[in-house]
């Protein structure tokens, strides 16, 4: 009988926002990581357009920043359960998606592990947000996207 190939990452970016989703694209990093391998946690600050990112922060700022570490502890932790490296970054951005790609990129990332909101269209298709769309478009890895269920799909598959 043949055993699956599972293609080895030496380097995984996974892309987390404050969402039960977002930890569980950690886990499934997490196993999906080798045993000498590293996990790079992105967490994006996202700055309103009309300020520059070298101004200094507006409002709010410092808290989101402080939730953010708090954040990337709690995946640093999960990493940790595994047996996994990682290391945590904040980005200051002002749109996710190409800071994501920017950081798997610069860190030599062989997949980078993103949560997407499942949405359907009226005609059944599957619509991933903005920031999901651009990293699968743009990335110069491979890219998996670890789907949630919104209440609609969830509805849906009850009727199905």
């Amino acid at each position: 009988m043949r055993r699956p190939r599972f293609t080895e990452h030496q380097r995984i970016v996974v892309a987390v926002t404050d969402s039960e989703a977002s930890l569980q694209a950690a886990g499934v990093a997490a196993q999906l990581v080798p045993q000498r391998g590293e996990l790079v946690f992105v967490h994006v600050l996202e700055v309103p357009l009309e300020f520059t990112l070298d101004q200094p922060a507006p409002d709010g700022e410092r808290q989101r920043k402080a939730a953010a570490h708090d954040l990337l502890g709690r995946c640093q932790a999960l990493a940790e359960r595994y047996g996994v490296s990682s290391r945590r970054l904040i980005e200051r951005q002002h749109i996710a998606g190409p800071a994501i790609v920017e950081a798997a990129e610069r860190h030599r990332a062989g997949l980078i592990v993103i949560a997407g909101r499942q949405r359907f269209s009226r005609s059944g298709r599957v619509r991933l947000g903005a920031t999901a769309t651009y990293v699968l478009k743009h990335a110069q890895c491979r890219v998996m996207v670890i789907s949630t269920q919104t209440e609609q799909a969830a509805t849906a598959l009850k009727v199905a």
